[in-house]
């Protein structure tokens, strides 16, 4: 089954899926079926296409990690080639077309803009079947995208260097024979020019993973300024050098050691008290909801967990005061000032969603699968944590059983309103089923520091599917900050949660058909200053 609930990803065939510069060399090589299952749903050949679209540029200013980053080049191209994947390999430039591939294109009239660009994507029949129906339709729904704007000679020239480079990749004997069953991956190594760039952005468009590593940081003025629809990760390194082969061998490196002894002795020290906490000290939370007013959560929302009313550890566990709320309606209709409020609430741990309406539906058949993994409302968490159905398991152990925990919270809270016989196993579902941004917010939540956020922006009529209000109340119970912004004042949260697990701000007017505006996730906090793939090798990522 699909699973349907928010998400951060757009709702199409082909969609982006983000990744971390941590993980992104093992996140790659994940297949495609893979990809599904742990996002709830199950593989046909026309069903959904997740890909990474990610640009590594630059290389580590420190010598003592260029061996290493070295090293996993060389083991990321080396994996890629030795799994099921097909791997499309382009290293410095690509060649330009040749005299045979532009035969095909002579003699086009380029003087009528339309005809022009029906001619050019009927080119793409010719290899049809060599791309397969799936990825063939993809490439000529794509196409006029990349030749808006764009008339006469230019429009020729462009869509015949696309549809050529697309081509020598999609007519290997390996693609036909079984490349439309996989996710293939595009790695381009090397300097870029723009024409080469729109490729890249043009063949992950098409359901293929686009890799893109230069060590050089040249190429980045360009790769960001011409980031269609923000697609392309870019995560930089923090030095650059001139471009050198790709690694073909393994080198030997380094490693130093640290005075484990001498740092623990400090580290009981300093730690040990309720007032100084050191990095991630904690595994174990419990969330409580704050009241406040509404003129409160501007003065709580970036404050860490610390220093919140309520915050307390006890036995090594951490309570951390959360904030649960709707916002409902506009003060005094100022739409300017209520997206400011919004903008300001923004943060690099932030995680934005905006309301669509619910396309997908559970049947009540589908829960079965969850029968075997709990016990009237008891929710059988080793069963369920050694089951095929947990998707966690590249998690610590500690956030996983954080997580099962928080979902037999959710089912004792008494907040959701469902039938008795949907509780637990709904909750189960949506529980195995968190979104992957919400996990990596997870995973890298310091109970005792910044709390991670989730903002919801609803301007529609359609209210919360049982499987969203499910979702808001576990991000809750896991310590998440949430606002629920509902300019209209309609009914949605409520649907399926009680008015005991959240508060409501009403505000004096209403606003209907409003137009949500563009926003960006800041790379700090509004404020104080807060500035690393592979772990220290990073100075910092970008989305």
């Amino acid at each position: 089954m699909i699973f349907e609930g928010f998400s951060t990803e757009n709702k199409k065939l082909v969609q982006t899926i983000t990744t971390s510069a941590e993980t992104l060399s093992k996140d790659i090589i994940e297949s495609h079926a893979d990809r599904l299952s742990s996002r709830g749903g199950h593989f046909t050949e026309d069903q959904l296409i997740p890909v990474y679209f990610a640009a590594l540029i630059g290389e580590p200013m420190e010598e003592s990690s260029q061996a290493e980053y070295h090293n996993m080049l060389y083991t990321l191209r080396d994996e890629l080639i030795r799994s099921s994947k097909l791997l499309f390999y382009i290293e410095y430039e690509m060649k330009l077309p040749d005299s045979t591939e532009l035969s095909r294109f002579e003699g086009i009239d380029a003087s009528d803009r339309e005809k022009l660009l029906e001619t050019l994507i009927d080119k793409i029949n010719d290899i049809r079947s060599d791309m397969g129906d799936v990825r063939n339709d993809l490439a000529k729904e794509t196409l006029p995208m990349f030749l808006n704007g764009l008339d006469g000679e230019k429009m020729l020239e462009t869509a015949r260097t696309l549809i050529i480079r697309m081509e020598r990749c999609f007519s290997s004997k390996a693609f036909a024979e079984h490349g439309w069953q996989e996710i293939p991956v595009l790695l381009y190594y090397g300097g870029i020019d723009h024409d080469t760039l729109m490729f890249l952005h043009f063949m992950s468009r098409l359901g293929i993973d686009v890799l893109y590593i230069c060590s050089s940081k040249a190429p980045l003025p360009l790769i960001s300024k011409n980031n269609l629809e923000g697609r392309m990760q870019i995560f930089e390194l923090s030095g650059s050098s001139p471009v050198a082969p790709y690694p073909d061998k393994l080198v030997r490196t380094k490693f130093s050691t640290v005075a484990y002894n001498a740092s623990k002795e400090l580290d009981g020290i300093l730690y040990s008290g309720d007032t100084m906490f050191r990095d991630f000290q904690f595994d174990d939370m419990q969330s409580i909801t704050l009241n406040t007013t509404y003129d409160e959560i501007d003065v709580l929302w970036h404050q860490q967990a610390k220093y919140r009313p309520g915050f307390a550890v006890n036995d090594g566990k951490v309570t951390v005061p959360a904030i649960f709320a709707k916002i409902s309606g506009v003060n005094d209709g100022d739409l300017n000032e209520y997206w400011d409020g919004v903008k300001q609430k923004l943060s690099p741990n932030t995680r934005l969603i905006h309301k669509s309406p619910s396309y997908r539906k559970y049947s009540e058949s589908q829960l079965d699968v969850y029968k075997p993994y709990y016990s009237g409302k008891k929710i059988l968490t080793e069963q369920l944590k050694n089951s095929p159905l947990n998707k966690y398991s590249f998690l610590s152990d500690s956030l996983q059983l954080l997580i099962f925990g928080k979902m037999q919270e959710a089912v004792d809270s008494g907040f959701l309103t469902l039938p008795e016989s949907e509780l637990v196993p709904m909750v189960i579902y949506v529980g195995t089923n968190i979104d992957r941004e919400i996990l990596k917010l997870l995973q890298k939540y310091d109970f005792t520091k910044d709390i991670p956020k989730l903002i919801v922006i609803d301007v529609i009529e359609d209210t919360f599917s049982s499987v969203e209000c499910i979702q808001l109340l576990l991000y809750n119970l896991l310590g998440l900050d949430i606002l629920v912004y509902t300019p209209t004042g309609y009914k949605n949260i409520e649907t399926f949660l009680s008015g005991a697990a959240f508060s409501t701000h009403t505000m004096n007017e209403f606003k209907y058909s409003v137009h949500i505006p563009k926003f960006k996730i800041p790379d700090s906090v509004p404020g104080p200053d807060d500035g690393g793939l592979f772990g220290k090798l990073f100075r910092k990522g970008r989305k």
